[in-house]
């Protein structure tokens, strides 16, 4: 008979015979794991296939603008994201750092010397403009943004965001899209793709570059990513007019309705002739708004264009 197995303090923890009696526990605890875990698989199936239908628009590839239904009523009916590509001193504007106060010109402390890409770092710096407290949340801003400043019981100040990079490229791409590689889509990109657009003379989703220079990053930042190249951003430029709006010299209006006419003949003999190519559809809707496009974009720019809306703005 084998040797009985003791605890350190010499009492019987089991032996063959107990062992044995176990055997039926064991078998049965066995059964109703798997039977546990089977259920929870069951499931973990049924909750992921619900949460993907209610994730997943359901989206026409000939009408992608097309509105879709949130989650819950939204309080805003359009974004306008403005991206400081370089970054704005948030030390000399919405935070405000004490010790940068009280450490003004002095190194770092605990006497290390850090050295970063951009060479040895030098000596801290307190904000170059006074702060004060603002609105009846008491925000303390700087001087620098004193309009800003009277709203900043109306701004949301998030103080807590980081991240991986410390070079401007890739932040940028995690400002833009949540990862610091290329190839993920734009926060316009989901948006429009979770949404769609109540407006079907414009496109949804549109980027205004910076005249002085755009981000490091450039597309990315308003790329559709693996998404349908129908929720990419339409880039708009401030110092150049958006090209192809009129007709070709020498064409008349009869004519241009006419090409416009036999266009369309045509795609829908291809659709026709492919059902089911959503491609082709997307392609064909592409076209569609940018005829549309053709009449509706110069009112548009126009009415931005007046001093009275851009003070709206």
């Amino acid at each position: 008979m084998a040797s009985p197995i003791l605890t350190p303090s010499g009492h019987r923890l089991l032996d063959r015979r107990r062992f044995l009696s176990r055997t039926y526990d064991g078998l049965a605890g066995i059964a109703m794991a798997a039977l546990l875990a089977e259920g929870n698989r069951s499931a973990s199936a049924s909750v992921a296939e619900d949460v993907e239908h209610a994730l997943t628009p359901e989206i026409d590839p000939t009408r992608p603008y097309a509105p879709r239904r949130p989650h819950f009523e939204p309080r805003a009916r359009n974004v306008l994201v403005i991206f400081c590509a370089g970054a704005l001193s948030h030390v000399d504007t919405f935070d405000y750092k004490p010790e940068l106060v009280r450490h003004d010109g002095r190194p770092m402390p605990g006497g290390e010397r850090l050295v970063s890409f951009q060479g040895e770092n030098g000596n801290l710096t307190a904000p170059l403009w006074p702060f004060r407290h603002r609105g009846q949340s008491g925000k303390k801003t700087s001087d620098l943004l004193p309009r800003i400043g009277e709203l900043a019981d109306d701004i949301c100040f998030l103080h807590s965001l980081t991240t991986k990079s410390n070079t401007n490229g890739p932040a940028e791409n995690v400002m833009s899209t949540g990862f610091t590689v290329e190839g993920f889509p734009s926060m316009g990109a989901w948006l429009t793709y979770a949404l769609g657009s109540e407006n079907h003379d414009l496109p949804a989703f549109v980027a205004i570059e910076d005249p002085r220079g755009g981000p490091q990053t450039g597309p990315n930042n308003w790329a559709n990513g693996f998404l349908p190249a129908a929720f990419q951003g339409t880039p708009f430029s401030t110092t150049k007019p958006i090209r192809s709006l009129g007709r070709p010299g020498g064409v008349s209006e009869e004519a241009d309705k006419a090409a416009l006419l036999a266009l369309r003949v045509l795609n829908e003999a291809h659709a026709a002739h492919s059902p089911g190519d959503q491609e082709l559809a997307a392609r064909i809707a592409s076209y569609e708004l940018a005829a549309r496009m053709q009449l509706s974009v110069p009112d548009a720019a126009a009415v931005a264009a007046e001093p009275e809306h851009i003070h709206r703005l």
